[in-house]
């Protein structure tokens, strides 16, 4: 991070209160995270956790704001805009406040590097305009009254606030359209046309439940207090929403049962094995993967698995929808991808294009998307692969097929100097074949 501030940084975070934000009269003031913490620790523990409390530490987002995006603002009033968007949602108080960076000793500023807030959150009581998105909240920043979910006013600072229960208060930051009227973040607009949205399912009953899916159909909440009082006792809850906000980026939710996958019939004929694979996307309300979809990669890989201890034969996957479902297959695939994904995985993915026609990631740049084979919302998707059986091999042999997710792609990791991501398996199945 030491070498990405510069005065560029100035440029977005003087009044960049996010292009439907309301301006409110007077300054605002908003207390850190850390002040909530003498009586919600657990929540706070959990927050700074959280990719929410990480939305401006996070390194991506640094690497990619500071060596790329302000940089290009200072020359583009129309990039200034953009940083502005992103200042936004990712450091929400210092865009609301007219913070101002100026080196590195600032991010040991807690309205700096705080990402987005409890103070925040609990301030925004709605959206500018006919939908969330694009970061057009509303803040009514005070100190004695704190917005939340309950449906009661304490004589404290709880004031009940039915949009903390919806899922467009999530929808804000979720969805953006980029300067070319291009939808570059659609998570909540996914969740809309889910069967989730249909069952009255919000974003906050997955996203701030005990697992982070449904369980049966239903969220599973921590029960107990919300707070830890020195004077009194604070009401024992039922349902006390989690602020970790498990998602893609938590490997526990992930491992757990966001996705799984399953291998359905097998049939061996001619030396050639054909097997379906299910993809099951029922235990998530949006598209999987989704997000910055231009950066994130789910793909499938499936392979026999000879019993003797030889090396396992790839699968090939029986159809394409398009060269960039099957890695490897794109001339660009090389370059973006790197070697992370075996050659014939079949690709979850979102590709982007800039004015010139060239696969990009950087959604800011994007004017169209040519391709998106992403999982929906609720979808079983069904894949046949087939396997030639190497020459010999007879006996036990066993297909297997694993889920895997990549947060960006090795060129992402290349062209900003960051570490090298590791691909996190979501899921695997196994199915054992007697070969003759």
């Amino acid at each position: 991070m030491k070498t990405f501030i510069s005065a560029l940084t100035v440029l977005c975070l003087i009044s960049c209160a996010g292009p439907g934000a309301v301006q409110q009269s007077g300054p605002e003031q908003y207390q850190p995270s850390s002040a909530c913490r003498g009586c919600h620790t657990k929540i706070y523990e959990q927050h700074i956790q959280s990719e929410h409390g990480k939305t401006f530490t996070n390194p991506a987002f640094q690497a990619q704001f500071f060596r790329e995006l302000l940089p290009r603002a200072a020359q583009d009033a129309g990039m200034k805009k953009v940083a502005s968007e992103c200042a936004a949602c990712h450091a929400p108080v210092a865009s609301r406040t007219s913070k101002v960076i100026t080196g590195p000793a600032d991010l040991n500023d807690p309205v700096i590097h705080g990402g987005v807030t409890c103070d925040f959150c609990h301030s925004i009581s709605g959206f500018a305009g006919a939908a969330p998105g694009n970061g057009n909240y509303v803040p009514l920043p005070d100190t004695d009254r704190k917005l939340g979910p309950f449906t009661y006013n304490s004589s404290w600072h709880h004031r009940y606030s039915a949009l903390h229960t919806q899922s467009e208060f999530c929808g804000i930051c979720h969805d953006q359209i980029n300067r070319y009227g291009l939808e570059i973040k659609s998570t909540y607009t996914e969740w809309k046309g889910s069967p989730y949205a249909a069952a009255g399912i919000q974003c906050q009953d997955c996203h701030m439940n005990l697992k982070g899916y449904l369980t049966a159909g239903r969220p599973m909440y921590e029960k107990g207090q919300a707070a830890e009082m020195t004077l009194g006792a604070a009401p024992y809850r039922d349902k006390l929403f989690t602020h970790r906000f498990p998602g893609a980026h938590s490997k526990t939710q992930l491992a757990s049962g966001m996705l799984n996958v399953s291998v359905g019939t097998t049939r061996i004929s001619d030396r050639e094995v054909t097997a379906t694979i299910l993809v099951n996307n029922r235990n998530t309300g949006h598209k999987m993967p989704s997000g910055s979809a231009d950066l994130r990669l789910l793909w499938l890989e499936v392979v026999l698995r000879p019993d003797d201890g030889s090396i396992p034969v790839a699968a090939v996957p029986a159809a394409a929808t398009g060269i960039y479902d099957v890695a490897g297959n794109a001339a660009e695939d090389k370059e973006v991808l790197g070697d992370a994904i075996p050659a014939g995985s079949r690709v979850y993915r979102a590709v982007f294009v800039d004015a010139a026609g060239a696969q990009t990631l950087s959604s800011y740049d994007a004017v169209r998307s040519i391709f998106d084979n992403r999982l929906n919302a609720s979808e079983i998707r069904e894949e046949t692969y087939h396997v030639t059986i190497p020459a010999g091999l007879r006996g036990k042999a066993a297909i297997e097929a694993r889920l895997k997710y990549l947060p960006y792609p090795e060129s992402f990791t290349r062209k900003f100097g960051l570490e090298k991501p590791e691909p996190f398996e979501l899921a695997s199945a196994r199915k054992v074949l007697l070969l003759k």
